[in-house]
């Protein structure tokens, strides 16, 4: 069986000069690549320039704003009711609760509070490691009510974060 192939013929480089030749086209193509990509930079830092100035003064406007909208509802708690939360007009504003988390009372460390648990007979609080188990702590804070958290040296806190979340347009494209 016949086949054909086709060769692809690559220049061959015979003499000294032809190399020199080739390293001086590798140089120019190298360098060019070069200057393209110091005129590109010099580009992306002259429009980083001409927006940072602009940014800047909406991030301080929008931080000078967000305080104002924190004041009020700080000072106005009546009028968000149960729901933490408001819609307007424009956006929703209101408090997010964050994850319970357990700290220890003033005057206690986590040692002590291990100790006391550990005196009470309360494995299921102690890790293995000989920690105190503070996921079962919170999972069982309503069980074990406030007055044994406080026997224990703790106290189940939640704090809350502002936030206000416009209700967002269309971005038109800058040209």
């Amino acid at each position: 069986m016949k086949t054909n192939r086709i060769k692809h013929t690559q220049p061959v480089i015979r003499t000294r000069e032809a190399m020199e030749s080739l390293i001086g086209d590798i140089a120019a193509l190298k360098n060019q690549q070069r200057l393209l990509t110091a005129g590109m930079d010099e580009q992306i830092q002259a429009v980083r320039e001409q927006y940072e100035a602009q940014l800047s003064g909406q991030n301080e406007a929008l931080d000078q704003k967000m305080t104002l909208a924190r004041l009020w509802s700080e000072a106005n708690p009546q009028e968000f009711g149960a729901a933490r939360s408001i819609e307007t007009v424009h956006g929703v504003v209101g408090w997010r609760t964050g994850q319970p988390a357990l700290k220890t009372l003033p005057g206690w460390t986590f040692d002590r509070v291990f100790q006391t648990l550990k005196a009470a007979g309360a494995p299921g609080y102690i890790r293995v490691k000989e920690e105190v188990h503070k996921q079962n702590l919170l999972s069982d804070r309503e069980a074990l009510g406030p007055e044994k958290m406080r026997e224990l040296g703790l106290r189940v806190v939640q704090e809350e974060t502002f936030f206000v979340e416009p209700k967002l347009t269309e971005v038109p494209a800058l040209v």
